[in-house]
């Protein structure tokens, strides 16, 4: 028989707030994290709302504070989905005390970050900065931003993490596909963590 791998630390990042246990309490509570879409002019769609991670500003309990995150110099040259990822691995990874100190922990640590998309809205302000200022006005850093595996190098060089590293884009199918990688990868040897 196969030894278990166990899930030993959760971190949480949706239209519901941060955080396993506010998420958790809203889902019970029947609460939606649909709303209006406000981040971009929709007066000309036909939908007007979506589903969006709430900032601190409008959410004080379970908002996302970019801030305690990463600094704004850093957060200038990532995507919005990396910042997510650091906030949701922040909270997993302090849920289950995991602090490689040693080269071999560092080596068995894999990081597997699952996206649909990648850096989606670093396309399309790349695109109107073309546009209406000019190529010369893309920031270099927006190539490198909007890479679908940005997630989990940003995640494996701030926590150190040095064994492979992974980045299912698989749409909505990705999250489980990152699960079930990691669970390959710890099965054959490959990780162990």
């Amino acid at each position: 028989m196969l030894s278990p791998i166990v899930v030993t630390g959760m971190g949480m990042v949706s239209p519901l707030g941060c955080g396993v246990d506010a998420v958790w309490r809203r889902l019970i509570e029947s609460r939606s994290g649909v709303g209006p879409l406000d981040r971009f002019d929709t007066s000309d769609f036909p939908i007007q709302i979506a589903g969006l991670v709430p900032s601190i500003e409008s959410d004080a309990e379970a908002g996302l504070d970019p801030d305690a995150v990463a600094d704004r110099k850093e957060r200038r040259k990532m995507d919005l989905f990396t910042l997510y990822a650091l906030a949701a691995a922040e909270e997993a990874l302090t849920q289950s005390g995991w602090q490689p100190a040693s080269e071999a922990e560092q080596r068995a640590t894999a990081t597997i970050v699952a996206t649909g998309i990648g850096g989606f809205p670093t396309v399309t302000e790349s695109h109107s900065t073309l546009l209406n200022r000019g190529y010369k006005r893309i920031s270099p850093f927006n190539a490198p931003a909007f890479l679908a595996n940005m997630a989990a190098g940003q995640l494996s060089i701030r926590y150190g993490f040095k064994g492979p590293l992974g980045c299912p884009v698989t749409a909505c199918a990705a999250g489980i596909q990152a699960i079930g990688d990691g669970m390959r990868m710890i099965r054959s040897g490959e990780a162990k963590v």
